[in-house]
C-alpha cells in the first residue's frame, strides 16, 4: 500500500531537484524520468483497483479516522492514470516550445528565462498536488492539496511577467483566494457537527444519522458550501468568469495542462462529496444539474463569440463541465457510467485541442482567422478534424459515444429537469460543430497563396500526435474503457468498498452523542 505515497512523493522530490539542476538538458531529463515513473505508478495503482480492490494507506500506521488516510478506488485510479499520462505529455511539449518563440512574431528568449526560472519544476509541484487531491481521504488534506495545486499553478500562470499574466493571475488568485476561504470554514463546521474530517467516517456518520433523525439543515448548509467551492474550482456557470480570459494567457503547455486536468478536480471533488458524504440531498442535485446545462449553454456561445485560439477552446472547457456534471447527477449508475467515460474523452481530447493551438498561434499568431493553412500544414488539419468531430460528438467519435449516453440516460430518468438538460446537451452539441467548423473555415479553409510557412518543432509536432493518437484510440477500444467506467460508476453508487477499506473497527462518537472518555478512547484504538 504505501505505492499510493508515490504519485505525491515522485513529483515533490523530483520538483525540489530540479530547482538545483544547472543545465536546461539536466532538467529536461530529470522532468522526464519523474514524470514516466509516476505515470509508471499511476498504471500500477489503476491496474490493482481495476480489480474491485480499494487500496489505502494509513500514515504512520494511525487508524481511521484519526490519521491520514491515502485511498484509492476506480475513480481515484482512472484520475491518476489521467493526470500521469497528461503530465508526461506536458513535460515532453514545455521541453520542447520553451526552447522556441511561443507564438509568430516573438522571440524565443521569454520562453527560455521561464524555464530557466522554474517552470519544470513548477509543474512537478502542482502534479503532486492535482495527485494528492485525488488520493487523500479526508477534507483537510484536500484543502491541502488544493493549496499546493493552486499555488503551483499561480507561479505557472505568472511566470514571465507579460501584462495579460498579471491581469488575469491577479484575478485567478483572488478568485480562488475566496473559494479557499469558504472551504477551510466549511471544512471547520464539518469537524463540529462531526468530530472527524475523515470523508468515510463521516460518510458513515452522516447515514446513520439520517436514518434516525431525518433532514437536518445543518447538513445541508455543509454541503452547499462544499458545493459553492467545488463548483468554483470547477469553473461551472457563474461561477466560472474567471476561466476564459485565465487560461490562455500561460505559456502553451501549461494553458494545456490546466485545460485538461485542473477543472477536472474540481469534478472528481464534487463527485466525491455528493457521491460518498451527502448523496441525500437531492435539491443541491437539482441545482447542479441546471447549471449544468446553463455551463453547456454559456460554453458553446462562448466559443462563437471568439476568434483567438486558446480563448475559444477555453469556452470548450466550460462546455465539457456541463456535460460532466449532467452525468454526475444524473439519477442512477447510467448517468455516472456516462460522465466518467465523458471525463476520459474530455481530458484528451481538450488537451489534444490545445496542443493545436499552440501549433497554429506559432503558424500564423493568436487568431484563426488566417486561412488557407490546409495545404501547407496537411496534418495538423487531419488532427484537428478528428478532434473537433470528438468535441462535437460527431460519429464515430468517442465524444459521440459519451454524449449518447449522457443524454440516454438524461431521458430514462425523466422529469421536467433531466429532459430540459437533454435538450441543453443536443443544441450545445450543435453549436459547438458550428463553433469547430468556424475555426476550420477561417484557418485551414481557403487560398494558401499568402501562407507564410513556419518550420515547427519536432518535439511539438511528435506530442500532438501521440495526443491525436489517444483521442482515436478512445473510439476505437470504446468497449472495453465504457466497461471500466460502468464498474466504477457501481462502485461509486454505494462506495460499501470505500467505508469499509478505510476505517478500522473502533468506537467513535456519532453525531449527537457525547464524546468518548478518554479511557475508552485509548482501550478501543489498542
Amino acid at each position: 500500500m504505501n505505492l499510493l505515497s508515490l504519485p505525491i512523493l515522485l513529483p515533490l522530490f523530483s520538483g525540489a531537484v530540479l530547482l538545483l539542476l544547472p543545465k536546461r538538458a539536466l532538467r529536461t531529463l530529470m522532468a522526464l524520468i519523474a514524470a514516466i515513473l509516476t505515470l509508471l505508478v499511476d498504471l500500477s495503482i489503476l491496474r490493482t483497483v481495476l480489480r474491485g480492490e480499494v487500496m489505502v494507506l494509513q500514515m504512520s500506521n494511525w487508524p481511521a479516522p484519526w490519521g491520514i488516510s491515502l485511498v484509492a478506488d476506480g475513480l481515484t485510479g482512472i484520475m491518476l492514470a489521467l493526470s500521469g499520462l497528461i503530465a508526461l505529455l506536458t513535460v515532453m511539449f514545455a521541453s520542447s516550445s520553451l526552447a522556441h518563440e511561443p507564438r509568430r512574431g516573438q522571440s524565443k528568449t521569454l520562453n527560455q528565462l521561464r524555464e530557466r526560472f522554474g517552470f519544470q519544476a513548477l509543474l512537478q509541484f502542482l502534479i503532486m498536488g492535482v495527485n494528492m487531491s485525488f488520493l487523500t481521504g479526508d477534507l483537510f488534506n484536500l484543502f491541502v492539496a488544493f493549496e499546493v495545486m493552486l499555488i503551483s499553478s499561480y507561479g505557472l500562470l505568472l511566470i514571465g511577467n507579460e501584462l495579460p499574466q498579471l491581469r488575469e493571475g491577479f484575478k485567478y488568485v483572488v478568485v480562488n483566494l475566496l473559494a479557499s476561504a469558504v472551504f477551510v470554514v466549511a471544512a471547520g463546521m464539518m469537524y463540529g457537527l462531526v468530530g472527524t474530517l475523515n470523508m468515510a467516517d463521516i460518510s458513515v456518520k452522516i447515514a446513520e444519522y439520517s436514518s434516525s433523525h431525518g433532514a437536518d439543515a445543518r447538513l445541508s448548509l455543509l454541503a452547499m458550501m462544499l458545493a459553492l467551492v467545488f463548483a468554483t474550482k470547477a469553473a461551472v456557470f457563474p461561477l466560472g468568469f474567471w476561466l476564459p480570459s485565465a487560461y490562455p494567457v500561460p505559456v502553451a503547455a501549461a494553458s494545456a495542462f490546466f485545460a485538461a486536468l485542473l477543472t477536472k478536480v474540481g469534478v472528481y471533488s464534487l463527485i466525491r462529496t455528493f457521491t460518498l458524504l451527502f448523496p441525500q440531498e437531492q435539491l443541491i442535485h437539482t441545482i447542479l444539474l441546471v447549471l449544468a446545462a446553463f455551463s453547456m449553454l454559456v460554453g458553446a456561445f462562448g466559443m462563437i463569440s471568439q476568434s483567438r485560439w486558446r480563448h475559444t477552446l477555453a469556452f470548450a472547457n466550460i462546455s465539457s463541465i456541463g456535460y460532466l456534471l449532467m452525468g454526475v447527477f444524473t439519477t442512477g449508475s447510467a448517468g455516472m457510467t456516462g460522465a466518467l467515460y465523458y471525463l476520459i474523452h474530455t481530458v484528451l481530447v481538450i488537451f489534444c485541442l490545445f496542443l493545436i493551438a499552440a501549433l497554429g498561434e506559432k503558424i500564423a499568431g493568436l487568431k484563426y482567422t488566417v486561412e488557407g493553412h490546409l495545404n501547407s500544414y496537411p496534418w495538423l488539419g487531419i488532427a484537428y478534424f478528428a478532434s473537433a468531430l470528438a468535441l462535437a460528438g460527431i460519429p464515430p467519435s468517442s465524444g459521440f459515444i459519451a454524449k449518447y449516453s449522457l443524454i440516454s440516460a438524461s431521458l430514462r430518468a425523466g422529469g421536467t429537469v433531466n429532459n430540459w438538460v437533454a435538450a441543453a446537451a443536443v443544441i450545445t452539441g450543435l453549436l459547438l460543430l458550428y463553433a469547430t467548423v468556424e475555426i476550420w473555415r477561417g484557418f485551414f479553409w481557403g487560398e494558401s497563396h499568402a501562407v507564410h510557412k513556419v518550420v515547427l518543432p519536432r518535439g511539438m509536432t511528435t506530442t500532438t500526435v501521440f495526443s491525436l493518437a489517444l483521442v482515436i484510440s478512445l473510439a476505437v477500444f470504446s468497449g472495453p474503457i465504457y466497461k471500466l467506467a460502468q464498474r466504477t460508476a457501481e462502485q461509486l453508487m454505494t462506495n460499501e468498498a470505500y467505508t469499509k477499506a478505510v476505517l478500522v473497527e473502533v468506537k467513535t462518537p456519532r453525531i449527537g452523542d457525547p464524546a468518548l472518555p478518554t479511557d475508552e478512547l485509548e482501550e478501543d484504538t489498542h
